[in-house]
């Protein structure tokens, strides 16, 4: 796989995401993982900004890098990031999409922006992982 391929892979469109969905509140979302997670986060009174832009010191083509992770988190300065196709059966797809999914999280450890990541795996018993992770991440509890 050369460079070109890997940048192309990086900034697909929304179409490859999987299956668009709405949340309870209206929004649309790509995927219907994403789903699931908007609405926990709507059902815990958890305010959040869908794919607000977090940029990076990395530089390419004299501008910085802008990463969209899937939620934000203002009250607690938190992104989450939902890895969503990290079990393709495709293992092209999913060594590539795992790649990506590392250089991103390269750059946010890089450049001290707190994150969260959230497996399909995860999401059956969401409320445990994501209190977990988000212990982990802020260093306090997530209020009840």
């Amino acid at each position: 796989m050369g460079f070109l391929s890997w940048l192309r892979d990086l900034f697909k469109g929304p179409e490859q995401y999987g299956t668009p969905s709405v949340t309870l509140t209206g929004q649309p979302v790509r995927s219907k993982g994403e789903r699931v997670i908007a609405d926990y986060l709507t059902r815990h009174n958890i305010a959040y900004q869908y794919e607000a832009e977090a940029m990076t010191n990395d530089w390419f083509i004299f501008k910085s890098r802008i990463s969209r992770p899937d939620f934000y988190l203002p009250q607690y300065k938190l992104y989450i990031e939902y890895w969503g196709l990290v079990d393709l059966s495709d293992r092209g797809a999913r060594d590539n999409y795992v790649r990506t999914m590392r250089w991103k999280m390269a750059q946010y450890h890089q450049n001290n922006i707190q994150f969260i990541s959230i497996y399909p795996s995860n999401l059956s018993s969401l409320d445990y992982y994501f209190r977990k992770k988000f212990r982990e991440a802020k260093g306090f509890d997530l209020p009840s």
